[in-house]
């Protein structure tokens, strides 16, 4: 490993104050000594000494010292061999402690699951249901089905009855309210429920008898819900399809399966989706595209590549079957007394949209006054910054002004969908909250085996923070493991120049991302040519003053990788100048006195 300065002069910061907390880290030693590289990126390596038993790249556990400028620690337990299997399992274990196993007293309760045929249900197996899900799924807890009427469709959502198995006071319901969801990372999914319901008993199969909460719609040809029911019925999947496979065939390209369905299936869904995308886009719900990624792992665990997963029709087709049916949910449940789990968006806070105003004043845009804010203004944004080539910058700031989604018993609506009532239902298998909206329609419906004893206000609303506490915890986990993949990844690739698009600015320097992969990384102040740098239009452009260099939210760069540390997650670029950025470097910075006064009050100067 090379060399690390480190600058411990009484220009920088002082010392952190004391770790309350370990920390793990990989070893590496230099001059003699072992020093510990930090999993946590905001750290600085910690000194740990002359210690003869931890080696280059063992991965330990260390206790920080106070009161000494260069960061020391102890050792407290060496685990072996760096690896990311291993560093995966700390990271699940230690940082954000989610349970991964399931103790025996679960396990005997899953082997006494009652027979679903033991109560009346709509019997739906006539009907050609399908379900349409990722290459690699293994979990179906939901099918769709639809068909042509007079005036529109006919939808049925249906969904796994994962509360017929799951019921309130068992030490499965228990362990599932503990977890709150499932958390799929990379090369693991650490789920909600033990696999015998998740991929078996609960899971949609093709040609398999399965119970199911039915979510029966009628829409019209503009796509607007006319009337919803709920039902416990039984049905059986006529086909377990891909959304590749289903994109492949609405172009004409059909695999042996969805030949057999298409015209009594599949054809139906995509006509009804149709109609539904009709009414999306007249309720203007918000446009904001974003990457997601799959990393695919050869059999021994190594990582055969990294795709940027395309949003296909079919998958927009699934996910406004699922947002109807969700929508019939909460509107149904709004009209009991019980507590009902909304799934809320509120509208951005009106102090955070004040930071984009500089931003729409260079494009000759604005807001609307704040009480008629909609999601379609932002859309109108972002359409016309798209247009002009900066719609990936624009994409991350208004994402970045929105409040978080969260679970809640106070229903304000759903900003992003723009809609009035909004709660998840359908997928009981991987998220807990969708459990109790199934509870709470079998008791609103009258079903076999209700439960007899609904939630309390106040026990809802201590479960809604919890569920949204769980569910932050799982996006942070999978963020930060794949962050480290893709630095894995990319690791033998330190050295090669990319073109990359601006993502963010901030006083650290440019934030970055690699479109084809999704990888995010940062151009620190340091790597720039030497000058004051300030930040304009609500942080979307950088400008030194003496170069007049400009970086904007959006633009692409070329920059050269010269660090990728797997055991952190970072990835580090330097900015490499090209034809259209010209500017001068003469060593010593200059300024005149008209902007000298600005350069000082710089946020971000860089000496």
């Amino acid at each position: 490993m090379p060399k690390i300065k480190f600058n411990t002069s009484a220009k920088r910061s002082a010392a952190p104050a004391a770790d309350t907390n370990t920390v793990f880290g990989k070893a590496f030693r230099q001059d003699g000594q072992c020093w510990i590289m930090p999993c946590d990126k905001e750290r600085r390596p910690y000194l740990l000494g002359n210690v003869k038993n931890v080696h280059n790249n063992d991965l330990v556990e260390i206790e920080p010292e106070s009161g000494s400028k260069t960061p020391k620690a102890q050792l407290i337990k060496n685990y072996g061999t760096f690896s990311m299997g291993l560093l995966n399992e700390i990271l699940v274990t230690h940082k954000y402690k989610i349970p991964h196993t399931f103790d025996e007293h679960i396990v005997k309760e899953c082997s006494s699951f009652p027979d679903f045929n033991d109560i009346r249900r709509t019997d739906l197996t006539a009907l050609p249901f399908v379900t349409i899900d990722g290459d690699d799924s293994r979990d179906f807890d939901d099918a769709v089905y639809a068909k042509r009427t007079a005036d529109g469709f006919e939808l049925i959502v249906a969904i796994a009855d994962v509360s017929f198995y799951v019921r309130s006071g068992s030490r499965l319901d228990a362990e599932a309210y503990k977890r709150g969801n499932s958390v799929y990372l990379p090369q693991q999914v650490i789920p909600m429920l033990p696999e015998i319901l998740s991929n078996d008993l609960c899971s949609l199969n093709p040609k398999v008898r399965r119970p199911v909460i039915a979510c029966f719609i009628k829409i019209d040809n503009a796509g607007n819900v006319k009337a919803s029911r709920f039902e416990r019925a039984v049905i059986k999947s006529a086909a377990r399809l891909t959304y590749k496979e289903v994109e492949a065939a609405i172009h004409g390209d059909f695999s042996a399966t969805i030949k057999k369905v298409f015209t009594i299936a599949v054809q139906p869904l995509y006509e009804a989706y149709f109609a539904l995308d009709k009414a999306r886009t007249k309720r203007g719900a918000l446009n904001i595209e974003t990457d997601e990624i799959k990393i695919k792992f050869s059999k021994n665990g190594e990582i055969a590549g990294i795709e940027k997963q395309q949003n296909l029709t079919a998958n927009k087709l699934i996910e406004e079957f699922m947002v109807a049916a969700n929508v019939a949910a909460a509107e149904f449940l709004s009209k009991f007394k019980n507590p009902v789990m909304y799934r809320i968006h509120d509208k951005p806070r009106e102090e955070k949209l004040a930071d984009i105003k500089p931003l729409l004043a260079s494009l000759k845009l604005k807001l609307p006054p704040y009480p008629s804010l909609q999601p379609c203004h932002f859309n109108k944004i972002l359409e016309i910054c798209r247009k002009k080539g900066i719609g990936n910058g624009i994409d991350s700031l208004i994402l970045r002004l929105q409040c978080q989604a969260q679970y809640s018993t106070h229903n304000c609506g759903h900003f992003g969908l723009h809609l009035k009532h909004y709660a998840h239902f359908t997928s009981p298998i991987r998220r807990y909250a969708d459990l109790m909206v199934h509870r709470a329609i079998a008791d609103a419906c009258n079903f076999e085996t209700a439960e007899k004893e609904l939630i309390s206000l106040s026990a809802a609303e201590q479960t809604a923070e919890h569920l949204c506490a769980t569910e932050r915890t799982a996006a942070a986990a999978e963020r930060d493991i794949t962050a480290r993949y893709l630095s894995l990844y990319l690791n033998p690739l330190t050295g090669t120049e990319f073109e990359l698009k601006i993502s963010g600015l901030s006083n650290a320097g440019i934030f970055v991302r690699l479109s084809e992969i999704g990888a995010e990384g940062l151009i620190p102040m340091r790597t720039l040519p030497r000058d004051y740098y300030q930040l304009l239009d609500a942080d979307s452009c950088l400008r030194g003053i003496e170069t007049k260099l400009k970086f904007k939210l959006g633009d692409t760069v070329t920059a050269k990788l010269i660090e990728a540390e797997p055991v952190s997650g970072g990835l580090i670029f330097a900015w490499l100048p090209n034809k259209q950025n010209h500017f001068s470097a003469s060593g010593k910075t200059r300024y005149s006195s008209k902007n000298k006064k600005t350069a000082k009050r710089s946020k971000c100067s860089k000496k």
